[in-house]
């Protein structure tokens, strides 16, 4: 049975949800009925194919062939095919070179079988290229059924990506002045910091409060328990951090909320708020929505920071561990005289850079143990350690180890996954205690569309709301972690999504853009605050790009336009995407190009077609394909008015 693509909606949103699912529906297409068939009879056979009598001879193979270039309609046509196969492409007066079609090039070019060539049917990689592009071609054939617009859409992005290629991230002539600062930029950040890992890093106790502060059920619950002072918003950051761990130290006894909200001390944290939101005359249902968010969000926090420092303070106060992990980790001599947190951190930190890891029961399990050993080993024999020390030392090391760290403790699967879960819903819960971003949120996910008769959204427990919430964005978007739905990709959609039904529920631009403006911001701040500042980054790049030329064009805008105007597909793509009409097809091909770079400089602000795969905005120009082609259905359909004009709002 040949599994069918699922699509739940036309436009933007069907595109981004096809996006988000698109690697898994395709493995399950590309495994199921038919073309797993005949991609593995191709795989098997065309490896005993020589001339082109032979691929033309084998309408099993053909089929594979000709669908791989698009050329499927052709397939009847033999002697064309033929003579494409046997000219090749090394003449100029070879068919395929005239037929002013990209298509029959790259057909012929797949094969091998032109004047001075040798057959590439028994290249296994070839063969598997040609392989691929069949599948992806009937990949989209199969979505062509279900929403053609979509079709087109991924026919154009595949088509752009083989045409132009894929993005160099070496390749800075395709970048604007801007683009080209800011990537130097960020690799100079990369030399000095070194580059990302997946390792998880070790957060201070600074970086804690800071987290905090982004957070206004944090920074209210935190008021209340700690009794801040009245004047807080008139202090800086620095102020207001020193006030916070000041007024934390004397209340709690320590600064660091792995302490005061770890596993023993949460209970205690959270009875204190209570009693002073009480005392101050908060509402209970205020007072249970902020213990409930405060309690999701700070437990998933602080949870695996709390659970390892308890695991060092255990390394600290056993002497051979202790011993041990001041040679392995190369500890500075004063730790003693720093306080808990401190001392945790250096562990921590050390431990990740010298074990790739700070987790006792990954390091010191199994056969990561052994790699342990060996650190301590070297280390000690550079000290002057002699070897009969050594030895004993990692004998009974080794033997403590084994004993406290079996490796039993190592997450599952099944943990992993609910670790993420947890996760996910503890940055919904920061989302909903925010200011600005509940109302947000609510209007452009529609959750009212998910409730039933009777039922206010604002009246439900937190955990009906994340529900609805979660629902609605994976319905709508495709994912239902709230820093997916943030980021770059997603955030703008996201917005439109608010702007359009705010304003069709009546809400002012002035309102509109105040609170879009706000909860952009926090979301932002919340989930991809990475602690650079873009404008001083970029000025600083700027002053390095001084003596770059500008002048450095790459390859040419009217050629890259030509290549586009040469595949139907294409044209008809772009000239729905620019909002073009069909007319400019039949202009004179020079004065057409001068069309269709002065239409794409004015909406995707660049006139070459590569620039926009290496800018990162071809799923831009998918989007404005998409809404465009809707509008098109709209404007021959019964569709209101009112629904143009919210897909209007979407351009």
């Amino acid at each position: 049975m040949t599994f069918t693509p699922y699509i739940p909606s036309s436009g933007v949103a069907g595109w981004n949800f096809l996006q988000t699912t698109y690697d898994r529906q395709y493995d399950a297409f590309v495994k199921s009925g038919s073309l797993k068939s005949d991609s593995e009879y191709f795989a098997e056979n065309i490896g005993k194919v020589t001339s082109s009598d032979d691929l033309l001879n084998d309408r099993r193979l053909l089929q594979v062939a000709v669908k791989a270039f698009g050329l499927e309609e052709e397939i009847n046509y033999r002697a064309l095919l033929q003579r494409a196969l046997n000219e090749g492409t090394s003449a100029d007066d070879a068919l395929a070179n005239t037929m002013n079609d990209e298509r029959y090039i790259k057909f012929s070019e797949a094969f091998g079988f032109g004047p001075g060539q040798s057959p590439l049917t028994s290249d296994s990689k070839a063969m598997q290229s040609v392989i691929d592009k069949f599948q992806s071609a009937s990949f989209e054939a199969a979505v062509g059924e279900v929403d053609e617009t979509m079709r087109t859409a991924l026919f154009a992005k595949r088509a752009m990506l083989e045409v132009f290629g894929e993005p160099d991230e070496d390749d800075v002539s395709q970048l604007s002045v801007k683009e080209r600062a800011l990537k130097e930029f960020n690799d100079a950040l990369e030399e000095i910091n070194g580059e990302d890992e997946d390792t998880q890093g070790v957060t201070s106790v600074e970086d804690q409060w800071k987290d905090i502060m982004k957070r206004d059920v944090l920074t209210e619950f935190f008021d209340t328990a700690l009794r801040m002072p009245a004047n807080t918003a008139a202090m800086d950051e620095e102020e207001l951090l020193d006030t916070y761990r000041e007024r934390a130290m004397s209340v709690f006894g320590s600064d660091d909320p792995t302490v005061f909200f770890s596993a023993d001390n949460k209970a205690e944290t959270m009875a204190l708020y209570k009693t002073r939101a009480t005392v101050n005359g908060d509402t209970s249902s205020d007072i249970t929505k902020t213990l409930a968010l405060t309690e999701n969000i700070m437990v998933q926090m602080v949870e695996r920071d709390a659970a390892l420092n308890e695991e060092w303070d255990f390394i600290s106060r056993q002497e051979p561990l202790a011993n041990f992990m001041k040679i392995a980790l190369e500890l500075p001599d004063n730790m003693a005289e720093r306080d808990t947190s401190e001392q945790m951190r250096i562990y921590r930190e050390r431990a990740i850079k010298f074990f790739g890891s700070d987790d006792p029961n990954v390091f010191a399990s199994g056969t990561k143990l052994d790699q342990t050993l060996a650190v301590y080993r070297e280390n000690a024999a550079e000290s002057g350690m002699s070897s009969r020390e050594i030895t004993s030392n990692l004998r009974t090391v080794e033997t403590i180890m084994k004993f406290s760290y079996t490796g039993d403790n190592v997450p599952s699967a099944e943990e992993t996954a609910a670790a993420k879960a947890a996760e996910v819903d503890a940055g919904w819960y920061s989302a909903m205690g925010q200011s600005g971003v509940p109302r947000v949120l609510k209007i452009a996910l529609d959750v009212n569309s998910a409730l039933e008769a009777g039922q206010v959204f604002d009246q439900l427990s937190i955990e009906e709301q994340l529900d609805i919430y979660k629902t609605r964005a994976f319905e709508e978007f495709g994912t239902s972690d709230l820093s997916e739905l943030t980021d770059d990709y997603h955030i703008g959609p996201l917005m439109e999504s608010y702007r359009t039904n705010a304003k069709a529920n009546g809400e002012s631009d002035f309102f509109i853009t105040y609170y879009a403006t706000i909860a952009e911001r926090e979301l932002t701040d919340i989930f991809h605050n990475d602690g650079i500042d873009e404008e001083a980054a970029f000025e600083e790049a700027l002053e390095r790009l001084k003596k770059m030329h500008e002048d450095d064009e790459g390859p040419s805008a009217n050629s890259q336009w030509f290549t586009i105007m040469g595949q139907q597909a294409m044209t008809d793509f772009m000239q729905t995407a620019l909002g073009l009409p069909k007319e400019v097809g039949q202009m004179d091909i020079d004065q057409a190009v001068e069309v269709y770079k002065r239409k794409a400089k004015a909406v995707m602000g660049t006139d070459k077609p590569s620039e926009m795969i290496a800018a990162g905005k071809m799923d831009e120009l998918v989007d404005l394909y998409l809404t465009r082609s809707q509008m098109k259905t709209f404007s021959g359909g019964g569709t209101s008015s009112s629904s143009v004009a919210l897909m209007m709002l979407r351009r």
